[in-house]
């Protein structure tokens, strides 16, 4: 199921960005960014997306392989704890991950935790924590914001 559907009057258009396609709806639902609405359906929207593009697709070690490749880690891993401990030193917007994903493009590696956040904070494209911790891979990807 699609965050699209609940709201019928919208046509998501499946090439464009994730972002941008929220954007759009929110201001069509004259939705003011920042406010509570927003945030409430900002975080629906993008658990539901990671979902939909990771989430249920990340089962198994060639699973864990493929995203190590896609963030261009040196290889070869021969277990998931590997992955892990690879991905857990790369600095990488989760939003950024799930639109190049969704788009086929290479998201953009910081190269510390201080540019990831002034990155994010400059975009507006957080992930919430409370449900990052809730699955496997984003808690390994999840940064605290300076």
């Amino acid at each position: 199921m699609s965050f699209f559907s609940d709201f019928p009057a919208f046509q998501p258009d499946p090439d464009a960005p994730i972002t941008a396609e929220f954007k759009r709806l929110a201001i069509q639902r004259q939705w003011k960014q920042g406010s509570k609405t927003w945030r409430k359906r900002w975080n629906r929207f993008i658990g539901m997306e990671y979902d939909r593009i990771i989430g249920n697709n990340l089962r198994g070690l060639d699973d864990w392989r493929e995203l190590c490749a896609e963030l261009d880690l040196p290889g070869p891993f021969a277990s998931i704890r590997q992955c892990k401990k690879a991905l857990s030193k790369v600095h990488v917007n989760i939003v950024d991950l799930l639109e190049c994903r969704q788009l086929g493009c290479k998201p953009r590696k910081f190269p510390s935790q201080k540019a990831l956040t002034t990155y994010t904070r400059k975009s507006g494209k957080f992930f919430g924590k409370s449900i990052a911790k809730q699955d496997k891979l984003l808690k390994v990807l999840l940064r605290r914001l300076l």
